[in-house]
């Protein structure tokens, strides 16, 4: 239950990596609305840099997502002028957000929920202020809130 940082840290990196490798895509990270936090694979490790740069110039944009579709009002398009992947984004108490670039987010979205709760487990207890909502409100005890959006490509 009291895990270090570090090895909350670890598991992380490593859960990342599992749901990239799930949904078979070529890059995944967490981000805040300040920047990334983790990523799959690392930089050094030959990390995608032009979609690293896209999304951390969209990070902030990326939170309002779940609330704009909720709302079924006019919203921005985030991923205007990447085609080349679908993406499957995760929010953790609106706070911390899941990206995988992926071939099909779709079909991924029906195979992610353990590692996906399992991830959002690790995240409040590697960051506790996660545990409340970004207007402070809820504290999550027990499981994070889990916001899903799934963004495809134009097949057409």
């Amino acid at each position: 239950m009291f895990e270090s940082r570090e090895r909350l840290g670890r598991d992380i990196a490593a859960l990342l990596g599992v749901l990239r490798g799930l949904a078979q895509g070529r890059y995944a990270c967490l981000v805040e609305p300040k920047g990334i936090l983790f990523e799959d694979p690392a930089p050094e490790d030959g990390g995608d840099w032009a979609l690293r740069r896209f999304l951390e110039g969209r990070a902030t944009a990326l939170f309002a997502l779940p609330a704009s579709l909720a709302a079924a009002g006019p919203m921005e398009d985030v991923f205007e002028g990447w085609d080349d992947d679908d993406f499957f984004l995760a929010f953790v108490n609106g706070r911390v957000g899941l990206v995988v670039a992926c071939p099909d987010a779709e079909s991924f979205r029906a195979r992610v929920d353990d590692p996906l709760r399992i991830l959002g487990d690790r995240l409040i207890r590697w960051n506790p202020s996660y545990r409340l909502d970004p207007q402070g409100r809820g504290f999550f005890f027990s499981a994070a809130k889990l916001e899903v959006v799934v963004v495809g490509r134009d097949r057409s």
